[in-house]
């Protein structure tokens, strides 16, 4: 948020995962994010996430708006610095 690469972040807290890794089934305890920004900020985004984030491949998973409030989506873009 305060990158401003992000207008609005939800918070899904304690979230049971079961995935494939290494050739195993695992499961761990996660956080799950929902991030708006805008298309042009997605590559930055992700690449900030990357850097932080402690897993080698985090869940990082892009879905373009194609329609919505446009009082909304007019504070989304403010709301986020295209630098």
């Amino acid at each position: 948020m305060e990158k401003r690469l992000a207008a609005c972040v939800n918070i899904f807290p304690r979230t049971t995962t079961m995935y494939y890794w290494k050739g195993d089934i695992r499961d761990a305890t996660e956080i799950l994010l929902l991030v708006r920004t805008r298309t042009s900020l997605v590559h930055r985004l992700v690449a900030y996430i990357k850097a932080v984030h402690p897993y080698d491949i985090p869940e990082i998973i892009s879905f373009p708006i194609d329609d919505g409030s446009q009082h909304y989506l007019k504070w989304m873009d403010d709301a986020v610095t295209d630098i």
